[in-house]
């Protein structure tokens, strides 16, 4: 199982570092990459300099890490007590996501979160639930793919398992948090999706 294991992370991880490839390249398939001039192939530099995570995103990953190790019991009081608005910054850098994609993912307003960052409010319970939620995927994703960057990358690619839908589209609902999971999950361990 440990070796199903394994393959299934390295075909997982080569699939998103093609199509990685093929989006720094700005074509639409790595098999078209690089154009073929009489018989050789032209080789396109691309240099990419990898950000380090920002102190805000640095500030959520923890938030994240602490609340999902935790004990039930916890995060029920955690999420009671609400979350600091400035997780959803963090939250947006750790995605490589606009903010607003995670307002919308929580079921925030832009006004509303803005408000809430510039006074420095926690979110109400059901927005902490939403965003922890989000993290639990984020986290799961990291995991199966063994890089943030690339889990990030999967979660703004379209699926077909998912109905040709990304996953991180599909995350503003229990249902569909399940559906990632579950792919994830047999993307870690080799099962169908």
């Amino acid at each position: 199982m440990a070796q199903m294991n394994s393959l299934g992370q390295i075909m997982a991880k080569t699939a998103v570092r093609e199509m990685r490839s093929a989006k720094l390249k700005g074509v639409a398939s790595p098999a078209s990459a690089a154009p073929v001039v009489s018989g050789v192939e032209q080789l396109q530099a691309a240099y990419v300099v990898l950000p380090q995570p920002s102190v805000a995103a640095g500030a959520w990953m923890a938030y994240r890490d602490q609340f999902l190790n935790s004990s039930a019991q916890a995060q029920i009081s955690e999420i009671r007590k609400g979350a600091p608005a400035s997780n959803l910054v963090g939250a947006a850098e750790a995605l490589h996501v606009p903010r607003e994609r995670v307002y919308e993912l929580v079921g925030l307003s832009a006004s509303t979160a803005k408000r809430k960052l510039a006074k420095d409010e926690a979110l109400d319970p059901l927005m902490t639930e939403r965003l922890t939620r989000l993290g639990a995927i984020e986290r799961l994703a990291e995991d199966t793919f063994g890089d943030t960057l690339l889990a990030s990358e999967w979660l703004q690619t379209i699926n077909l398992g998912l109905g040709n839908v990304t996953p991180l589209s599909m995350l503003d609902t229990e249902i569909g948090c399940r559906e990632v999971s579950r792919v994830l999950n047999a993307i870690a361990y080799g099962g169908a999706a």
